[in-house]
């Protein structure tokens, strides 16, 4: 009677310590931390999680990356040139005979903050899923993208094409200062941010390219 008396007081309250536990389990100690992760384990994280980038990078460039307007070239790459810099960015070089245009700015650029933000929280549970595994769930939850110490570079051509010109964009990120963290840097804006990016410069370039022709 007593025992039935004990299991449906435990019943009754929940979860509590030691109702389930035989008096040998009272005292458990907590189990022992893992070792941290050696530097070639964090190395290894940090290339997965660049190479995971990457593929979606490339794949995010072949949807909308490259596209073509009725517009004549020399049309094009003057709307382009005007979107970007309105868009906050420098331009470092320019070569309209060629079609080339790169421009730079400090990150989150062309991104706002918000718009930075939105899209790291996005793609924060891939980063997480890729590097908590190897650096243990402390260090893992700690790492955000900051987009300080970079510089986000966007290459731009615009060549003539059947139906008016093509333009074509990419985008990296330049690292300006060494880490403060030790940890490695990454080599790829997170997948968010980079269509993001394209679609508010696609959304200028169009709206630039409108005034021209007026």
């Amino acid at each position: 009677m007593r025992r039935v008396c004990r299991v449906l007081l435990c019943a009754s309250l929940g979860v509590l310590a030691g109702c389930a536990a035989g008096p040998g389990e009272l005292f458990r100690a907590p189990p022992p931390e893992p070792p941290p992760p050696t530097k070639e384990q964090i190395f290894g994280a940090f290339t997965r999680l660049n190479v995971a980038f990457q593929t979606e990078y490339e794949r995010i460039l072949d949807e909308r990356g490259v596209r073509s307007f009725p517009a004549q070239r020399a049309d094009a790459f003057n709307a382009l040139s005007s979107a970007l810099i309105k868009l906050g960015m420098i331009v470092e070089s320019r070569d309209p005979a060629a079609g080339t245009l790169t421009v730079a700015s400090p990150a989150p650029r062309p991104l706002d903050a918000g718009e930075w933000r939105r899209a790291s929280e996005a793609d924060l549970p891939m980063m997480q899923g890729i590097l908590c595994p190897t650096l243990g769930e402390r260090i893992c939850r700690s790492i955000r993208f900051e987009p300080d110490d970079y510089v986000i570079v966007i290459n731009s051509t615009v060549l003539p094409a059947k139906s008016g010109s093509e333009v074509s964009l990419t985008t990296r990120m330049r690292e300006i200062a060494p880490s403060q963290t030790g940890l490695p840097r990454r080599e790829y804006p997170p997948p968010t941010a980079v269509r993001m990016a394209l679609d508010k410069i696609w959304l200028r370039f169009e709206q630039e390219l409108r005034a021209t022709n007026k």
